[in-house]
């Protein structure tokens, strides 16, 4: 008796064992570890099936082209990331010892996703250059396309290091992160684009940018791409523009720092371009100046063919001035509130190009205008061309100048100016407050903030006996909160970014 149990214990055991086995193997069926040069070209260009992790081992350099192909589903997405080859832990979060590819300046792109969708790029380091300063061509640190191939769903580039691709140069093409859909025989779009998190610095080109066969926005060959997300990314040093997301609906931009845009081009720092209802807001946007004074170089862009874009509750800085209303022949219903704009060189916002005449409803509302000692000294800015306000609505903002200040140029009759504030700039239209707002503690913005709790801007908040309190014009659709999250109600606002 005893020998017949210890044999069916052995058995289960046995069966257990097996069990235990065959569960690891699936486990690991379609993890492909990249631990050398050899695997990283043996793996490059595999078609990947779903549920694939595509893993390269931490502080390994793989030098050339990695190509992703293959989709996952949304059951079973895949994943390109970084792993601990001695425990086999795979970095899904923010991890400071990433594997690293460098394109070498070699190849377009160091990391190069082709029509492939549930894909989730992680935690890698990109560089691409030769090291030298010269053009090496249209380089991209990560590149994904799409090409005739309908819907790509889930797309998700987050926590890498993407630094050092080409040289000094500018160019819309260049750049950290590019994603384009190409083709003309089947329309094709992408569907749940997150791109987050990311560091890119010392960049040819833009920081991240996306492009698309598919987009006369007036035409019926439109296919806008939907859920669009850039958000969180540190950006610093770019060629030309640090974000340029373009032919999306309902897109957001948000939680991004865009510095020292644009060095070797002229550019707005973020701007959304052939877009429907693209959102911009809590996003630092600093030192976008050079020599060319009379080009474009502000913080922020409302651009070309968009319609019912929002900027708000966003933070520009030390820019030649911060905010771009563009191609004023085209752009419509826009929208730029509760935002606060401290010491730009030039002035406050630049108008689109002087022979196009179609733009139509633009509101301008409760924004604080800062400009300290020796800063800018013009509302409107000229770019290099004569550049006359248009169809715009100015109410309960703060125009604050600590030198003796102009209006740059005229504003057209359509323009509308009712209750703002004016100090050291000569006051226009109606309910005008000529006075000092009394500002808690203005000027000491900072650099680099936490616009989740930005503290380092509560300065701008309004004394007790300021003549901005309760000074305000109601407005409709106001977005519901101030510059900090604070409920608006239905009574007489505030001039400024703060309900106190």
């Amino acid at each position: 008796m005893k020998s017949k149990i210890t044999h069916k214990l052995l058995l289960i055991v046995l069966i257990a064992l097996t069990a235990c086995n065959s569960n690891e193997e699936k486990k690991d069926e379609n993890a492909f570890y990249i631990s050398n040069q050899e695997a990283f070209n043996q793996y490059s260009g595999t078609e990947f099936p779903e549920g694939s992790m595509v893993l390269f081992a931490k502080g390994i350099e793989f030098q050339g082209q990695f190509v992703v192909k293959g989709s996952g589903s949304e059951t079973k997405p895949n994943i390109l990331t970084t792993y601990n080859p001695e425990t086999n832990e795979i970095f899904r979060d923010a991890a400071q010892n990433k594997a690293i590819i460098n394109g070498l300046g070699k190849v377009e792109s160091a990391i190069y996703l082709y029509n492939g969708q549930h894909w989730e790029i992680n935690n890698i380091e990109v560089t691409n250059t030769d090291g030298t300063l010269s053009d090496q061509g249209l380089l991209k640190g990560i590149f994904v396309v799409a090409e005739n191939s309908g819907i790509m769903n889930n797309i998700t580039i987050k926590n890498c290091n993407i630094h050092h691709v080409n040289g000094h140069v500018g160019g819309k093409w260049h750049g950290g992160i590019q994603v384009q859909v190409i083709g003309d025989s089947i329309k094709t779009k992408f569907h749940k684009l997150l791109i987050e998190d990311n560091v890119i610095k010392d960049v040819g080109g833009v920081g991240i940018g996306n492009q698309s066969s598919w987009r006369s926005i007036d035409t019926e060959n439109y296919y806008p791409w939907t859920e669009f997300i850039i958000r969180g990314n540190f950006i610093d040093r770019t060629g030309r523009n640090s974000i340029i997301l373009r032919n999306a609906t309902n897109p957001l931009i948000e939680y991004n720092v865009a510095a020292a845009s644009s060095r070797f081009d002229t550019g707005h720092s973020i701007f959304n371009f052939n877009t429907i209802n693209c959102v911009v807001q809590y996003n630092e946007a600093y030192g976008n100046v050079g020599d060319d004074v009379e080009n474009e170089r502000g913080g922020f862009d409302a651009d070309y063919k968009s319609t019912g874009t929002i900027i708000q509750y966003n933070y520009s800085h030390d820019n030649n001035w911060f905010c771009g209303i563009m191609r004023r022949g085209i752009n419509s219903d826009i929208t730029i509130r509760y935002n606060i704009s401290q010491n730009e060189l030039i002035g406050s916002y630049l108008y689109g190009f002087p022979t196009e005449f179609g733009l139509k409803d633009v509101k301008i509302y409760n924004n604080i205008h800062y400009f300290g000692k020796g800063k800018g000294t013009d509302i409107f800015v000229s770019g290099g061309k004569v550049r006359h306000p248009i169809e715009t609505t100015f109410k309960n903002n703060i125009f604050y100048f600590e030198d003796q200040a102009d209006w740059g140029f005229e504003p057209e009759s359509s323009c509308i100016f009712e209750n703002n504030l004016y100090y050291n700039v000569s006051p226009r239209g109606d309910n005008s407050i000529v006075s000092n707002p009394m500002f808690v503690d203005p000027g000491k913005g900072g650099t680099n903030i936490d616009m989740k709790n930005p503290e380092s801007l509560a300065g701008y908040q309004l004394k007790e006996n300021s003549p901005g309190l309760k000074a305000g014009i109601l407005i409709e659709n106001n977005g519901g909160q101030d510059f900090f999250g604070n409920k608006l109600s239905d009574e007489i606002p505030n001039i400024g970014v703060f309900e106190n």
